[in-house]
């Protein structure tokens, strides 16, 4: 249950992995020029026909222009043999191992594609007369624990005008249950005002505690209940400007695990009296968020831009304590002295600015495939070859292949939390950056007053309903807001698809890596930007 792996690479290390990692791509993409350069072009039937029909060339024109074409066969011939030989082995090697490896994945979505399963398994989830509920099942299928199914239930307009419910039970394999409701009204009152109402409910014993400042976590079995109220309403005329409001009330009920090596009370790293670890108190939090928001969609934009500055008042009740008794039993002795609240003032002050734009590329219109170019747009990935592929870089394609229909999307995050007294706020006030934040590389997660990070992805579509993903991801923690430092300084990247609407967001599986180092599925129904 513990997690304590740290990251002892050395920069040097690093550079000198990812340098051999680039060289090889750069072998790699130099046969393909070598083999865009060798294929044929086709001639245009035009100039073929004016050409037949031209008037007969001057004799000595053709005789000096055959002997050019003598001399220069042999040089020609041996470039064309060396580019052979240089070629041969991705035609041979590269292209068959790639046909084994794909075909698995290959056959499955051929077969998927050719009978409309996407289509239909929509379908399937899709209700109502307006087309305005969906019912789906969700689920995690890593093993251990975290496995998990449930179900997400959607209805737009299910008691009034313009609102929205959203009900979303999960069960996991060791008997956790995580329950979410949620429910927004827009025009409240006839007027520009929305409200929303949430719910959340966690019965976890595989629940953790970060150090700050590091990725050690120690378990902390979760029973918390979270009720929390919104509002807001638009600055301006279009919208783009709005002003929100949030207030919540969190039960927060944290025991101690079943197994004492679990936990953090036999290990003196940290001081849990001042933290709330292991115990019982309430939070209020107060927020107020500052929206600029132009972007073409909500879950799958490729135009504009978002800006997010919230700031966050948390009051803290005090402690529950700890009794000696409790630890005895957990720890089979008891000198251990009972934890009691101190006095202290608990309460703390959260900021979070988040910037993100996105860049569009291309000559269509709009980024989403129709469900006639999505057809099309199958063959590539389901009658995958080599030369097709190598077709896509030639020189006068590249510009097409890289930069039509497009999106480059950036995200700049910092966030912070500045405590009334030095060291007495709540454990849950330190952010955690982990696949969510996102950080998709690493399978653990850190625990920071404050985080800095910048996430670069390049979105190109698939199909109708699924995008690509290439992602590079950079962040910086510091334990206080003058401390920045390289030292603490981390990378990741990877690829994957994300499953969508235009005005609905589904699911991500994605492919995540630190260096050279190992692999991170991440499969969640949470977006990679908020």
């Amino acid at each position: 249950m513990m997690n304590r792996m740290g990251v002892n690479t050395t920069i040097h290390k690093r550079l000198g992995k990812v340098c051999l990692l680039r060289a090889v791509s750069a072998l790699f993409l130099l046969a393909c020029v070598v083999h865009a350069e060798d294929a044929p072009v086709p001639a245009d039937s035009a100039q073929v026909d004016s050409a037949a029909v031209a008037a007969p060339a001057d004799s000595a024109q053709v005789d000096s222009t055959a002997a050019d074409t003598s001399q220069a066969a042999p040089e020609e011939q041996s470039s064309g043999g060396w580019k052979r030989i240089f070629y041969w082995p991705f035609e041979h090697i590269v292209q068959p191992v790639l046909n084994g490896v794909v075909y698995p994945i290959a056959a499955p979505i051929r077969y998927a594609f050719d009978n409309g399963v996407i289509e239909t398994a929509v379908d399937m989830i899709t209700f109502g007369e307006k087309k305005n509920v969906l019912l789906y099942p969700i689920m995690n299928l890593k093993p251990g624990n975290s496995t998990m199914l449930g179900f997400t239930y959607r209805h737009r307009s299910v008691f009034l005008n313009k609102d929205y419910l959203v009900v979303s039970p999960q069960y996991f394999a060791n008997g956790d249950f995580y329950g979410d409701l949620r429910y927004t009204k827009h025009e409240l009152f006839g007027t520009r005002l929305f409200g929303g109402l949430r719910l959340r409910q966690y019965l976890d014993r595989d629940g953790v505690f970060i150090i700050p400042g590091t990725k050690e976590s120690f378990v902390m079995p979760d029973s918390s209940t979270y009720i929390d109220l919104r509002t807001g309403f638009p600055l301006t005329e279009d919208g783009r400007w709005s002003l929100e409001f949030s207030g919540s009330v969190e039960f927060i009920d944290r025991s101690l695990p079943e197994k004492a090596q679990d936990s953090i009370l036999v290990d003196p790293k940290f001081d849990i009296s001042g933290r709330g670890l292991y115990q019982k108190f309430r939070q209020y939090p107060l927020k107020m968020t500052l929206l600029y928001d132009n972007l073409d969609f909500p879950f799958t934009p490729s135009r504009g831009s978002r800006m997010e500055l919230g700031v966050r008042y948390v009051f803290v009740s005090d402690y529950d304590g700890l009794s000696n008794d409790d630890v005895a039993k957990m720890i089979g002795h008891n000198r251990f002295a009972d934890v009691s609240d101190k006095g202290l003032n608990h309460d703390y002050i959260r900021t979070d600015l988040m910037l993100q734009h996105y860049f569009y590329f291309g000559k269509a219109e709009t980024f989403h495939f129709s469900k006639k170019e999505a057809r099309l747009n199958r063959r590539f990935y389901t009658d995958f070859n080599w030369d097709a592929a190598l077709r896509m870089w030639r020189p006068e394609n590249v510009r097409e292949t890289l930069f039509e229909r497009r999106v480059i999307a950036l995200q700049y995050r910092l966030v912070d939390i500045w405590e009334m007294e030095q060291g007495s706020a709540s454990f849950d006030a330190f952010p955690f950056i982990g696949t969510r934040f996102p950080m998709r590389g690493y399978k653990d997660s850190w625990a920071a007053r404050h985080v800095m990070s910048l996430s670069a992805e390049y979105r190109w579509p698939i199909d109708y309903y699924v995008d690509g993903v290439l992602f590079d991801e950079y962040m910086m923690h510091a334990p206080g807001f003058t401390d920045w430092s390289f030292k603490r300084f981390y990378n990741s990247w990877g690829f994957g698809v994300r499953v969508r609407r235009p005005d609905m967001y589904w699911f991500r599986v994605q492919l995540g890596f630190h260096g050279l180092h190992g692999v991170n599925l991440v499969l969640t129904i949470a977006p990679e930007f908020r």
